[in-house]
């Protein structure tokens, strides 16, 4: 049965240092300015936002292929990272319709503007996805998060999971003919259930940066 979550944008900490990641600030330090108008779009998209998600848990197997029930798919990648799972959850995540309008207004306003509200709409939809995977029954055991995209496990795969998880229905989120998540600032993702506790402690496949991670 899909499980619908919602929770309040109090309980999401967008923190700046992810935000500054995401503007480019890697090794540089934002100056006043540019931390006083991240503050001022992080309240802004938090004041707008709605989180919520929906998953499901199902059955995994690993042979010629992976098999998740509702779909089969061919991806040395998403194999790897199920590896020794005999379950995984499908989950979808979004910060809602208003963040989306927000940050297609604030582009219109001011490119700038624009730019640092949408970074903080991504760290914030990362912020969730983190909150919601703690929250799951034996979080400790959780794979990193893998989506569509990563690796060798196509694109394409996000139909699959929208219509498995009714997103539309319940969450408000769907896809464009270019396979584009609207509202802008959502997330479908694979998380596998291992037997050993998590050896990675980072973010999901798509943003982490470590190389050398067992699941990647």
């Amino acid at each position: 049965m899909t499980q619908i979550i919602k929770l309040q944008a109090a309980e999401i900490n967008i923190d700046p240092k992810e935000v500054a990641v995401y503007l480019g600030y890697y090794s540089v330090k934002p100056d006043e300015a540019a931390d006083a108008l991240m503050c001022d779009c992080a309240e802004e998209f938090r004041n707008c936002a709605s989180f919520i998600a929906c998953c499901e848990k199902v059955p995994v197997k690993i042979k010629n292929g992976v098999d998740l029930g509702f779909m089969k798919v061919n991806s040395k990648s998403l194999e790897k990272n199920l590896a020794g799972c005999d379950y995984a959850y499908i989950m979808a995540a979004t910060t809602g319709i208003d963040a989306h309008r927000l940050i297609e207004r604030n582009s219109v306003i001011s490119p700038l503007k624009g730019v640092v509200t949408d970074c903080v709409g991504s760290a914030a939809i990362e912020a969730f996805c983190d909150k919601l995977n703690s929250s799951f029954e034996n979080a400790e055991y959780l794979r990193p998060r893998f989506s569509p995209g990563y690796g060798d496990l196509p694109l394409e795969c996000q139909r699959n999971i929208v219509e498995f998880l009714q997103t539309k229905k319940n969450i408000g989120m769907s896809l464009t003919d270019s396979l584009m998540m609207v509202p802008v600032k959502s997330v479908t993702a694979i998380i596998g259930i291992g037997k050993e506790k998590n050896k990675c402690t980072g973010p999901g496949c798509m943003i982490c940066k470590k190389t050398d991670c067992p699941y990647r």
